[in-house]
């Protein structure tokens, strides 16, 4: 029999909401969602469940669960929104936690404990009277079993992480048990569209950028004999001709959006040989615009001046635009709000900013930022928006630096399908000067390599003359794309040139790409 609990709660992925669970004779078994309502689900073997049992006391986000069953042993099934911290506790029954808990206390004298979190970025400490008879986990090399010798000749048996002391973390489990008859504790997985990641995801995330940047697009009938079938007269297209897209920034000599052209004002030289113009889309087709805001330590923003940052870019979308908000906190990456044209959700969303806190691997959350959704869409007018100092951990040589290596996410800039604008604090003029130097540098090569530009800024207080400058380049930016020539795709790089059939107009595009 079921029964079924339902509290809508808000939580944020750094909130302080918390979940407390006392569950004496069943068991509790927590999974993760990135959802904003905390379900429970019931399950007995008597065919009556009553309400009753199951006593829900709330004091704001703050939840407790105290299940007293008149019959039978109730199973909970929970659906805890990503953010809350979780306290759990049994007699027999198993405990099994499946995502990321932001503080977990858990305790059962003789249940079961099965845990499928991220090892690499989870403290753990969980101690036993007596070892469990069946200990499972895919690498104990993250892990440190051991006994310990207490007064009165009592012994203990630990297990522990093993890593660095500061490492970046986002889960702290603390576990106690008299007899587990198992422990198993696995890496887990996060979905696709899971709104919090480890930077070091960003190294496997590059190698995946790497990979060809060009869409198959099915064609024109192919011309050479080797591409028709051996049918006589049966016309055959191929499959493997492939298109480079482009987006560039076309302006006029005083700076405002070269408006109203087509595909015909347009020439694309790769090599120096002219290519054909598939398509084109003009300054006023709708936008992806991400937005990704550093909000780790060394920027020192102002949570308040953030906010108001986010809230102007919103409010610069157009009907037809979409708009994402992603922030660098705590050393990780998180998606505050997917792409979206609901203003007031953005809005919303943009009120439930995540705290000011932890280490810079920039370069590690711009790779995130836009594998996250720019790049399944590559026919799309895209930017990407980085409102930081600049100031990587690899620079100033703090914990955590990026695992992508600058020169590796500039060249990945030069075959994303996004101009990337950089919007540089000044800030960052209290590091030291080299730092600071280095750091505006960088900021300034990844603008041209993506064919976007860099704007300084003073302060993240101050940004009012940004705004206008970015919305007018915004405005100038055409997507375009065409059928190389050679469609031989070996890896080299190939130079990449477009102009336009119209005085006193320029454009800024990526200077080539690589034929992956």
């Amino acid at each position: 029999m079921r029964l079924m609990v339902g509290v809508a709660v808000a939580a944020t992925v750094c909130a302080a909401a918390s979940l407390s669970v006392d569950n004496e004779a069943g068991s509790i078994e927590v999974i993760v969602t990135a959802t904003t309502q905390l379900t429970v689900e019931g399950r007995s073997a008597e065919p009556l469940v009553a309400a009753q049992d199951i006593d829900v006391v709330r004091n704001g986000d703050d939840v407790r669960l105290q299940v007293r069953p008149r019959q039978s042993p109730l199973d909970l099934i929970i659906r805890l929104p990503l953010g809350f911290s979780l306290e759990a506790s049994t007699v027999d029954g198993a405990i099994s936690v499946q995502g990321m808990v932001h503080l977990a206390r858990l305790e059962t004298d003789t249940g079961a404990i099965l845990l499928n979190i991220p090892l690499r970025g989870t403290r753990l400490t969980l101690d036993a009277d007596v070892p469990p008879p069946d200990f499972i986990t895919p690498d104990k090399r993250l892990l440190r079993a051991s006994n310990l010798d207490l007064a009165g000749g009592r012994t203990l048996w630990r297990l522990r992480d093993r890593l660095p002391e500061n490492s970046i973390t986002y889960g702290d489990y603390r576990i106690k048990s008299r007899a587990p008859r198992q422990v198993e504790i696995t890496a887990f997985e996060p979905p696709e569209g899971w709104p919090l990641r480890f930077h070091w995801d960003a190294a496997l995330e590059l190698e995946r950028l790497s990979r060809p940047a060009t869409l198959p697009i099915n064609s024109e009938p192919a011309a050479a004999p080797s591409d028709r079938d051996d049918s006589p007269g049966e016309l055959v297209f191929r499959s493997d001709v492939r298109m480079v897209n482009l987006t560039m920034a076309v302006s006029d000599r005083d700076g405002n959006p070269a408006t109203m052209l087509s595909a015909a004002h347009f020439h694309v030289f790769e090599g120096g040989v002219e290519q054909r113009v598939a398509n084109i889309q003009a300054g006023d087709a709708a936008f992806n615009l991400v937005v990704l805001l550093d909000m780790s330590g060394s920027a020192a923003p102002d949570l308040r001046h953030m906010r108001t940052a986010a809230r102007r870019f919103v409010d610069m979308a157009r009907p037809g635009d979409r708009v994402a908000i992603y922030a660098l906190t705590q050393g990780m990456f998180q998606v505050v709000s997917p792409l979206s044209d609901d203003r007031e959700a953005l809005l919303a969303a943009v009120r439930n900013l995540p705290a000011i806190a932890g280490a810079s691997p920039l370069y590690d959350i711009i790779t995130l930022a836009y594998a996250q959704e720019l790049h399944q869409r590559p026919d799309e007018r895209n930017a990407l928006i980085v409102i930081s100092d600049g100031l990587d951990n690899q620079i100033t040589g703090q914990e955590a630096p990026s695992s992508v290596r600058f020169r590796d996410l500039k060249r990945a800039a030069e075959e994303m399908h996004a101009i990337i604008y950089p919007v540089f604090l000044l800030s960052g003029r209290r590091f030291k000067k080299s730092f600071f130097e280095r750091a505006q540098e960088r900021m300034a090569d990844l603008a041209l390599a993506s064919g976007g530009r860099m704007f300084p800024a003073d302060d993240i207080s101050d940004l009012d003359p940004v705004f206008p400058l970015i919305e007018a380049d915004l405005r100038s930016v055409y997507s375009l794309g065409y059928y190389p020539d050679n469609q031989d795709f070996d890896g080299s790089w190939r130079a990449v040139e477009v102009s336009v059939d119209e005085p006193d107009v320029t454009v800024r595009a990526r200077p080539g790409y690589y034929a992956n």
